[in-house]
């Protein structure tokens, strides 16, 4: 079989065009698993066990406020809130948050950017936390 010049070209464009698009569906994968990721990791549901803060992993809005139902009837632990990564948003418990309500400006503010540092920090120390998972206590909290 004999090859003309132009052939070869054609049959060469048509495997660089497969390559290229092999590449971007694997880069495009890759891009829809971090997306995953991210979102499996977006809320914190926040709460005090002996005067130290912990976290709790949520992927959903749902979950989070599942879980928050759940610390609330839990005697050990006061639930403070959730925290969402995506958005760096708190929303306080509903306890919480009529106190939180009654304060002034300036000490909501004060009580917020602690709260959202604190809930930054525990993400950070649990990279490797499970979603809907109770911690045990840490040390470093």
């Amino acid at each position: 079989m004999i090859m003309t010049k132009q052939s070869k070209h054609k049959k060469g464009n048509a495997l660089l065009n497969l390559k290229n698009s092999f590449k971007n569906l694997l880069s495009g994968d890759s891009a829809a698993s971090k997306s995953y990721e991210v979102s499996e990791n977006r809320y914190s549901v926040l709460y005090k066990l002996k005067s130290q803060y912990h976290h709790v992993g949520c992927s959903s809005q749902a979950q989070a406020q599942s879980t928050l139902s759940t610390l609330m009837t839990d005697e050990n632990r006061i639930p403070v809130g959730i925290y969402d990564a995506k958005t760096d948003l708190f929303e306080w418990e509903i306890v919480g948050q009529y106190f939180h309500s009654q304060d002034p400006i300036s000490e909501q503010r004060r009580r917020l950017d602690e709260v959202l540092t604190i809930a930054r920090a525990l993400r950070r120390r649990d990279s490797s936390w499970q979603p809907g998972y109770l911690q045990k206590p840490g040390f470093f909290a």
